[in-house]
């Protein structure tokens, strides 16, 4: 596999990315990729790639006794994939589903446990409820992925780490590859992960041969119709 190539996805944005994976034809396009109920948080910090690494978090069923954290087992897990490519290191996204009877208004991540996701390996975080201390994990900086901000963690219920889990319809399994920006994060097989940074390119080439045709001072509507047959 070549890691590098994974890791220059970073240059481009999603749209392009997803475009690039659906010319492999490896997955049915209907899937794979979020919708409007998760955002980028922290839109200025770009485009992020990284190896999948999951947990599962319910903190708003109420009346529930508190249950041991699996926190740093997951942070051994991320640091666990951020290793796995050896020497050359591999970006992290780590990736938490909140479920319960308000998965929205689960906090899955605050400053504390960004920076320390952080210094295990993990250049983004993703998940289907919120983050709270904003101003802090922007400043970690961990760029984030979720439905919003809530100032109240609850009661922090760990269920698993490292089973499959699913972000506003994204099935996500660990050791995916996600992209995400502005525009929103898609799963990447890790099959073909290496693959898609060639036909992101190729798409990109070609969208700029169009956008430069189509913005020329004399191209008309008619020249374009023209070529449709």
């Amino acid at each position: 596999m070549d890691y590098e190539k994974i890791k220059r996805l970073a240059e481009f944005d999603s749209p392009t990315v997803a475009n690039g994976l659906e010319l492999l034809e490896v997955q049915d396009p209907t899937v794979g990729y979020t919708g409007p109920d998760v955002r980028a948080l922290m839109p200025e910090l770009g485009p992020r790639v990284g190896i999948a690494v999951t947990a599962r978090m319910d903190s708003t069923t109420a009346g529930t006794e508190k249950v041991g954290s699996l926190f740093n087992d997951w942070l051994r897990s991320i640091q666990q994939a951020a290793r796995s490519a050896g020497a050359e290191g591999l970006p992290v996204f780590a990736v938490m589903e909140s479920v319960g009877p308000r998965p929205r208004y689960t906090v899955t991540i605050g400053d504390g446990m960004g920076t320390r996701m952080m210094l295990a390996g993990a250049v983004g975080f993703l998940t289907n409820g919120s983050i709270r201390d904003l101003a802090g994990v922007r400043d970690v900086p961990l760029p984030c992925w979720g439905a919003g901000v809530s100032p109240m963690h609850g009661r922090l219920r760990w269920l698993d780490i490292n089973s499959p889990v699913v972000i506003d319809g994204m099935t996500v399994r660990p050791g995916d590859f996600i992209h995400a920006d502005e525009n929103g994060a898609l799963v990447i097989p890790p099959a073909v992960a290496d693959q898609v940074h060639d036909q992101a390119l190729a798409v990109q080439e070609k969208e700029a041969a169009m956008f430069a045709e189509l913005r020329s001072p004399d191209y008309s509507l008619d020249d374009y119709l023209a070529t449709q047959g």
